[in-house]
């Protein structure tokens, strides 16, 4: 958000309905996130194949990467992001389980 739009912001009712329409736009996107992840538990042959450090790495250092190209708090993304992968493979490993 850059500062005109937060100039808009003048009430806790106003920031509140900013953050509801965020959310609204991310939980679409967790969603689809997760049915990718879903797929990959599919398609992969090998339980131990689940947990990717070298995966986990790389997407951390992108989102990381994201965040500080907008100017934004690193560790912020970096620790949300770092919950989510964690649920992720949890998730998926429970997808391969099911398949197996």
């Amino acid at each position: 958000m850059d500062d005109m739009q937060r100039t808009g912001l003048k009430t806790m009712t106003d920031v509140r309905a900013a953050i509801d329409d965020v959310d609204r736009r991310i939980v679409p996107l967790l969603l689809e996130r997760l049915s990718y992840i879903e797929a990959a538990g599919h398609i992969k042959q090998d339980r131990s194949r689940v947990r990717d450090e070298a995966r986990i790495q790389d997407v951390l250092e992108k989102v990381t990467a994201t965040a500080e190209s907008h100017s934004g708090n690193s560790k912020y993304i970096t620790e949300v992001y770092e919950f989510l992968i964690e649920y992720s493979i949890t998730h998926e490993f429970t997808v391969f389980d099911a398949n197996s």
